[in-house]
C-alpha cells in the first residue's frame, strides 16, 4: 500500500489486522482445503491414484491464483476479496470434493464415513474463507476515516437513496486512484430499469464541498437518468461537485467525510504518488 506518513500512523494496526485475515483466507485456508481434498481423494480412489490426483491440479490452481493475484492487485480493491474468495472456494469445492462425496455414496456405510467427514470439513473451511475475506475487507475500511484516501485503494462509498413505491434506486461513489466515479441505478419492476454513469478525473476535478439539503423544500432533484426520469433527494448531507464542465450534487450519509476522502485521494495524485 502506498501511504504518506500522516496516514501510515492512523492506518498501520488496521493494515496489521487486516493482513493477519489475507493471509488466512489467501493462503492458510486454500492450503488445508487442498489437504482435505487430496485425503477425500486417496478415501474414494480404488484404482490407481496418480490419475485420481490430476482432480487436484484445479483445486491448487485456484489457491495459487487467488494468492498471486491479491499480491499483484493495483489498488487494492477490499470490495473484490469476498467474491474472490467465494469464487476459490466454489472450484475447490467442485473440483473434488462435490464428486468425490457423491461417488462414496454410492458405496457401504463404512465406505461413505471418512469421506463424509472430510466432506463437512471442506465445507467448514469454505465457509471460513469467506468470512476472513469479509472480515480482512472490514478491518481495512470500518470505520471509514478519511486517511483511508491516501492509501492505495479502491473506495466504494454509500449513497443515499431510498425506496419509492415499486422502483428501487441504488447508487454508489468509487475514488479510484485518478478520478471519482458515481453510478446511479433505477431498478423498475422485472428487468427493467435506467442507469447512470459519470466519472469525472481529477485533473478537471475543482472543488469538493460539503453541504446540507434543507427540510423546505423536503425533496430537491439532484441526478437526471436517461430517458428523463429525475431523481430527487432528501434533506440532509450531501457533497458537491464542480469539475471543468459541470456540476453534480451528490446525497451522501457523512458530506465531511467523503469530501476529506476525496480531497486527500486528489491531492495524492496531483503529488504523483499513486
Amino acid at each position: 500500500m502506498s501511504l504518506d506518513e500522516a496516514a501510515k500512523a492512523v492506518l498501520r494496526e488496521r493494515w496489521s489486522r487486516s493482513q493477519r485475515h489475507i493471509t488466512v483466507f489467501s493462503v492458510a485456508l486454500p492450503a488445508l482445503q487442498l489437504l482435505l481434498c487430496t485425503m477425500i481423494v486417496v478415501l474414494v480412489d480404488d484404482g490407481d491414484i496418480w490419475p485420481a490426483m490430476l482432480l487436484l491440479v484445479p483445486v491448487a490452481v485456484a489457491a495459487v491464483a487467488l494468492r498471486l493475484w491479491l499480491r499483484h492487485q493495483t489498488p487494492l480493491d477490499p470490495q473484490t476479496w469476498l467474491p474472490a474468495a467465494f469464487l476459490v472456494v466454489g472450484v475447490q469445492l467442485l473440483s473434488v470434493a462435490v464428486p468425490a462425496c457423491g461417488i462414496a455414496t454410492s458405496g457401504t456405510s463404512d465406505a461413505l464415513t471418512g469421506p463424509a467427514v472430510l466432506f463437512f470439513l471442506c465445507w467448514v473451511v469454505a465457509v471460513a474463507t469467506c468470512v476472513s475475506a469479509h472480515l480482512a475487507g472490514r478491518a481495512l475500511l470500518t470505520p471509514l476515516v478519511a486517511e483511508l484516501g491516501s492509501a492505495d485503494l479502491r473506495l466504494t462509498l454509500a449513497v443515499r437513496a431510498a425506496v419509492t413505491g415499486p422502483e428501487l434506486v441504488s447508487a454508489r461513489i468509487v475514488v479510484e486512484r485518478d478520478r471519482v466515479e458515481w453510478t446511479v441505478r433505477l431498478q423498475v419492476g422485472r428487468g427493467g430499469g435506467r442507469q447512470l454513469d459519470v466519472s469525472v478525473p481529477f485533473r478537471e476535478l475543482l472543488q469538493v464541498m460539503p453541504v446540507t439539503l434543507p427540510v423546505v423544500p423536503a425533496l430537491r432533484p439532484w441526478t437526471v437518468l436517461p430517458g428523463g426520469i429525475t431523481l430527487y433527494a432528501q434533506a440532509g448531507p450531501a457533497i458537491l461537485l464542480t469539475s471543468t464542465h459541470e456540476q453534480w450534487l451528490i446525497p451522501v450519509h457523512d458530506a465531511d467525510l467523503v469530501t476529506a476522502l476525496i480531497r486527500r485521494r486528489q491531492a495524492l495524485w496531483l503529488r504523483g504518488n499513486l
